[in-house]
């Protein structure tokens, strides 16, 4: 994961030095770079922040904030398909100075604008400015996968993969936000699009944002909804034939998934889910998938010898191990830095753990 940070000031009273400290504050998402870029417009100030983790094109060409022409963003996440949007752009004529799926999503711009979102497959949030049109735009993947976080008040608008980040900016009120306090000891966590904070919200998943800095206006759409997937007319197989097709449709999710300049790894539980995901990919590759499991020492919560079946059926080269008491209490002082909000599921501490 990589972290991104930026904001949007109509009063001037922010600086890069602000911008580089909300995005430094998010060094634990990406250790292997930064950067950031600040814009001074007639309207007002706009920053892009970006701390990077390598995944992709691991060259210092590929850094962000990234730019193509009048084209500016920040993007955490992967496209997965990037490669055979690329081919297509290229036939069309577009150069590329990178192998990162970040310029793909500014040539894709500039070709297809927001209707470029509708062929990307990935996981993402990304920030991109269009310098010249005096907007701003922020997506979010249509899962919610990554997290994209914003503050709109009195002038100032802040974006962010966590919370943090805006503690950061003088000019951010930390009001607690009582509706969300209240789903919080009800579900034991926060339901977007509310946060704990006043004027704070979590961008909905498969919604993007427009900021017209001329007109200083925020406008919020929907570009996928997972009813009208839902909705989509039934095909007409057979049993068999819905089978195998099941079988292509997440071994493709799944290779797709695979596709990184680094070493990939699975989580195995030992469940249904991750079993299914690491027998996809093993059998479909010669080299030692790498597996990881937690275990506990309690036996009514341990999935740690289920897990070490599976990995041994499929022959991964797998790594498990096994969470004390005493870990799982000194786990817990650290929680609220990461989580930034009330967070009650105790699935966290071996979530930490294994990660």
């Amino acid at each position: 994961m990589c972290g991104i940070a930026g904001l949007i000031d109509f009063h001037r009273n922010s600086s890069e030095a602000v911008l580089r400290q909300c995005t430094d504050v998010l060094q634990h998402r990406g250790p292997d770079g930064s950067g950031t870029l600040f814009f001074e417009t007639d309207q007002a100030q706009v920053g892009l922040g970006h701390r990077r983790l390598s995944i992709i094109d691991l060259s210092t060409a590929a850094s962000q904030p990234m730019s193509y022409r009048h084209y500016h963003i920040v993007f955490n996440g992967e496209m997965y398909n990037y490669a055979e949007v690329r081919a297509e752009l290229e036939k069309a004529g577009h150069r590329f100075v990178t192998h990162s799926d970040t310029e793909v999503i500014l040539h894709a711009w500039e070709t297809w604008g927001t209707e470029m979102i509708h062929r990307f497959i990935g996981m993402y949030a990304f920030t991109l400015y269009d310098a010249q049109q005096q907007c701003v735009y922020i997506y979010r993947d249509r899962p919610g996968v990554k997290p994209l976080y914003y503050y709109w008040h009195e002038g100032l608008f802040l974006f962010a993969s966590e919370l943090k980040s805006f503690h950061q900016h003088p000019g951010f009120r930390k009001q607690l936000h009582h509706p969300a306090l209240q789903q919080y000891l009800q579900y034991g966590y926060i339901l977007a699009p509310l946060s704990i904070f006043e004027h704070t919200k979590k961008l909905l998943p498969g919604h993007f944002l427009k900021i017209d800095i001329r007109r200083q206006t925020i406008e919020e759409q929907v570009y996928w909804n997972v009813y009208d997937a839902y909705n989509k007319p039934k095909i007409n197989i057979s049993e068999p034939d819905a089978v195998e097709e099941t079988r292509k449709l997440l071994l493709s999710a799944c290779r797709y998934r695979m596709v990184a300049d680094v070493p990939v790894g699975v989580f195995l539980s030992g469940g249904y889910d991750s079993s299914a995901v690491t027998a996809l990919l093993q059998t479909s590759q010669t080299e030692k998938l790498k597996t990881f499991t937690i275990g506990f020492h309690e036996s009514d919560h341990n999935e740690a010898p289920f897990a070490k079946k599976v990995a041994e059926h499929l022959q991964t080269d797998h790594h498990d191990y096994y969470c004390t008491t005493k870990e799982a209490q000194e786990i817990i002082p650290d929680i609220p830095f990461f989580c930034d909000e009330p967070f009650g599921d105790s699935s966290i501490i071996p979530t930490t753990l294994v990660s």
